[in-house]
């Protein structure tokens, strides 16, 4: 159902183009519109399985966001995703990943509904981002788009170059299977001598209140700085940084280290373990070469690793374009470590991921 669906709606969609390239410019109007639409076929195979699991799972999904905005002030956005999953067994289902309104005011932002917020400072690790979706190391940059907003009301206060928010999420209308406290955070952000820096507290229903700093430093053309330092029962460290070289490449290194708590704490790491130690490192370049048959490629590899039991993850990305609106590639992950280690604890010993994007 969700392949037909997903058809039908790239063939639409392509209609629509045709049509809009034919028609005349409209005249301002004080509504703006604006909307975009993936597809992904996305296939993992998995090798050396531990447990009696299939050795392939199949996903189709269809992305769309549209986006509604009414003289500058008023806005509605929505963010859907359609899937239909086969594993051991073949399950469709939706899910919202955003739907909000807002409403601005002279220095003032208004917004109610479900919304992805990105607090914390950290590419692939975050203990500051106590409202931001989860992060995953092994694909902080969410690669097939599953990941969902919080559902909150949020204020803004923006003046030169401070700005305040205040954000309350209740974890009522998240969907079943997700346990998700009611939170209430405060958020000043100041840009002071090249820092942007911002402090954060708050508290989460049933817990202790929470306190963080973060920072973001670019520094010359090629370097930038970030940092999080989060009170959370004990402290949270994270530091980092990004270099792109004069070639295009850019690395992103992390060093982050969490209390062994329930808030922070892995399914995979024991509570006796104590702090653990974790470290980021990437690398990556889109287009490969500005030469024709070169410059449709881009290509990253990380590694993370978790420096007190020396078990690691290493990760490949491949990606290929075909036009503006076609794209295929290969995401590798490959877990290592002695028995016991979390990352020893996947139940495969590779999981290769292959897919075909349509964007719109």
């Amino acid at each position: 159902m969700i392949r037909v669906f997903a058809a039908a709606l790239i063939l639409v969609s392509g209609a629509c183009v045709a049509i809009g390239q034919d028609d005349p410019a409209p005249e301002q109007s004080a509504f703006s519109t604006r909307y975009s639409l993936a597809v992904i076929d996305d296939a993992t195979f998995y090798g050396g399985l531990s447990s009696p699991l299939p050795k392939v799972l199949n996903q189709v999904l269809v992305e769309p966001t549209f986006s509604l905005k009414y003289r500058d002030r008023w806005s509605f956005s929505g963010s859907l995703v359609g899937a239909e999953t086969t594993f051991n067994d073949t399950v469709a289902h939706a899910r919202v990943k955003e739907i909000y309104t807002a409403f601005s005011a002279g220095d003032f932002d208004f917004m109610a509904g479900r919304k992805m917020l990105r607090w914390g400072t950290g590419y692939a690790f975050t203990s500051a981002g106590v409202l931001d979706p989860p992060r995953e190391p092994t694909d902080p940059g969410d690669r097939l788009n599953l990941n969902e907003g919080r559902d909150m009301v949020k204020a803004d206060w923006m003046r030169g170059q401070h700005a305040l928010t205040f954000a309350w999420s209740t974890g009522e209308l998240a969907r079943k299977g997700m346990t998700v406290p009611d939170t209430a955070a405060i958020r000043y952000n100041l840009l002071l001598r090249g820092f942007d820096t911002s402090l954060i507290a708050g508290n989460d229903s049933g817990s202790d209140a929470f306190g963080a700093i973060t920072f973001t430093r670019v520094v010359g053309q090629a370097w930038e700085l970030h940092g999080e330092g989060t009170w959370r029962e004990k402290g949270a460290i994270l530091l980092g940084a990004k270099y792109t070289t004069t070639a295009g490449i850019t690395f992103i290194g992390e060093f982050y280290t969490p209390p062994n708590i329930p808030y922070y704490r892995s399914i995979t790491v024991s509570p006796s373990a104590g702090r653990q130690h974790y470290g980021f490192l990437n690398a990556g370049k889109t287009r490969l070469r500005e030469l024709p048959g070169w410059k449709e490629w881009d290509v990253s590899g990380s590694v993370v690793t978790n420096f007190d039991d020396r078990s690691y993850v290493i990760v490949g990305d491949v990606n290929r374009w075909f036009g503006n609106h076609l794209s295929s590639y290969v995401h590798l992950e490959i877990p290592r470590g002695h028995r016991g280690s979390e990352y020893s604890r996947a139940p495969y010993t590779t999981a290769t991921s292959v897919g075909i994007r349509f964007h719109l």
